[in-house]
């Protein structure tokens, strides 16, 4: 699969929008964690796991017509954010991508578009952490890492998220 039928996909499943960078970002990268194999490459960021691929894939999927980016501005403080949205309402779900089928992938989906934005990039933040650095004190870095927000339930939240979807370290309780 192509990477800009990769993102048209998704989008697909998800219902036909994905609100947020960050969001979509991490969303790919747990996916991939998931089996999704979009064979996209990521590095560590300020918000976590991420991959250039993904913008490049965006950009494709919207130079062949399949999506489109618009944008948002937060009512709180005016700052701007990005909304992709499938053009194509014909476009048909595959029945797999990569390990997962398209059932498993839309309530993936649905289950990531309704989880808070920090909880999702603590999320993959902890994955991370654990599976591409080896960190045995993650929770530390996370800490060092992501600050406050790491606070206010939202560190349980994401390993919650986690242990829901069976990847660690989801299965150690944190302590916030």
């Amino acid at each position: 699969m192509e990477r800009e039928e990769i993102v048209a996909a998704l989008l697909k499943a998800a219902g036909g929008q994905l609100v947020g960078r960050v969001r979509l970002q991490k969303t790919v990268y747990l996916l991939d964690q998931l089996g999704l194999e979009s064979g996209f490459d990521y590095d560590y960021h300020h918000y976590g796991p991420f991959s250039r691929d993904i913008d490049n894939a965006v950009a494709d999927a919207e130079a062949f017509e399949l999506v489109e980016e618009k944008f948002g501005r937060r009512q709180v403080d005016g700052a701007r954010y990005s909304i992709f949205k499938l053009t194509d309402e014909g476009y048909e779900l595959p029945a797999m991508i990569g390990r997962l089928d398209g059932v498993e992938l839309q309530r993936l989906l649905q289950e990531f578009q309704e989880a808070n934005v920090t909880v999702l990039e603590l999320a993959a933040t902890a994955n991370w952490l654990v599976k591409e650095e080896g960190q045995d004190d993650w929770q530390e870095s996370l800490r060092r890492r992501k600050g406050r927000k790491v606070n206010g339930g939202r560190l349980d939240r994401a390993l919650a998220l986690l242990r829901d979807i069976g990847l660690p370290p989801g299965t150690v309780e944190a302590s916030a």
